[in-house]
């Protein structure tokens, strides 16, 4: 009698498909970050504004850096790392492996936003948000047109609060800056040097093993793609992810036509090759203007007469004097110190 054939999902033969499987990624990850997209050998050893703020508290510190060249200006390229951030227009990497992998909130816009580039829409001290926890770094040296430059150290981190400067396991110090140099070339194009310096306590083989791991493999695969996406963004030649296709697709009337056309720019680039809203184009002439004016006063609010559903308890005198106060990041801190919002607040401002 012959013993049963083992089952191709026995224990051993499902070891065997997570090594090879294992190996092929890790395999692939380490071609991908270490075989293509690095910056030549020269560009490695350049020193470049910001590895100072690396080397002033650390020995052991080095550098990753990336590059590529992209047929576009310095300054339209510089343009989209003004607006980089998870609060602002994402990574310009992969989302899919941002929030699923990494678990960071990052949508991009491939498009520019009105609101990110103002002049202050960028400045020094402003928080490089990889999430909305707190995981930060802080935007340091902001020259247009030129580079920018963002930094963390665990000896001294951020100064938001509710931030925190991040460090990985087993280390007791940590310190990282993400840096993005524009170099203008002859024929009106970019030489994009995406480039980390980091520094790290204690130096041994764990710590650098680690470091590897996540700023080398994983980290150089991120941002191998980001050089990848930015010059396809910048280049006009980026596609649309296919979740945007779908959700145009089904619920802008492309797939299911209702006759109304999806959007008042269909069938232009405007809409076709517009792959994300420009959040504020529309207040040039808001699209309830064809209805009517939008409001930014109105007297009648609160609403005080007998019958309406608050008038036994409605405060009719609340707005009276009243203006909006001025942001204060002084008051920030004591409401949330003292836990208690200031009596008759805006009227102190007639």
């Amino acid at each position: 009698m012959t013993a049963p054939k083992p089952s191709i999902l026995s224990g051993k033969n499902l070891a065997k498909l997570a090594a090879a499987s294992t190996a092929a990624i890790f395999g692939g990850m380490y071609y991908y970050s270490q075989m293509t997209g690095q910056a030549t050998p020269e560009e490695k050893a350049f020193t470049y504004p910001g590895d100072d703020l690396i080397d002033a508290n650390y020995k052991h510190a080095y550098s990753s850096t990336y590059a590529i060249t992209i047929d576009a200006p310095a300054y339209a390229v510089y343009r989209y790392f003004k607006q980089i951030g998870a609060q602002k227009a994402g990574s310009y990497s992969s989302e899919f492996l941002e929030r699923i992998f990494a678990r960071l909130p990052f949508y991009n816009y491939y498009e520019l936003q009105e609101e990110f580039q103002q002049p202050d829409s960028l400045v020094a001290g402003d928080i490089a948000a990889f999430d909305f926890h707190g995981m930060s770094m802080e935007w340091v040296d902001i020259v247009p047109g030129k580079y920018v430059v963002s930094w963390v150290d665990t000896k001294m981190p951020p100064a938001a609060p509710g931030s925190f400067a991040f460090r990985f396991p087993f280390m007791d110090h940590f310190a990282a800056a993400w840096c993005f140099y524009m170099v203008p070339l002859k024929g009106e194009r970019t030489r994009l040097i995406n480039h980390w310096r980091i520094g790290y306590e204690p130096a041994n083989f764990l710590t650098k093993a680690i470091n590897w791991l996540n700023i080398e493999l994983v980290g150089g695969c991120m941002t191998n793609m980001q050089n990848t996406y930015m010059k396809r963004t910048v280049e006009f030649r980026k596609k649309e992810q296919w979740t945007g296709k779908f959700m145009r697709g089904v619920l802008g009337g492309k797939f299911f036509s209702g006759g109304a056309p999806a959007s008042r720019w269909s069938d232009t680039p405007l809409f076709e090759d517009t792959y994300t809203q420009w959040f504020r184009y529309g207040r040039q002439n808001p699209a309830s203007s064809e209805i009517r004016p939008a409001r930014t006063e109105d007297p009648n609010w609160p609403p005080t007469a007998p019958g309406t559903p608050w008038a036994e308890e409605v405060d009719s005198e609340y707005f009276e004097g009243w203006t909006e106060p001025e942001f204060s990041w002084d008051e920030q801190i004591r409401q949330k110190m003292e836990r208690t919002y200031l009596p008759n607040w805006g009227k102190e401002n007639k």
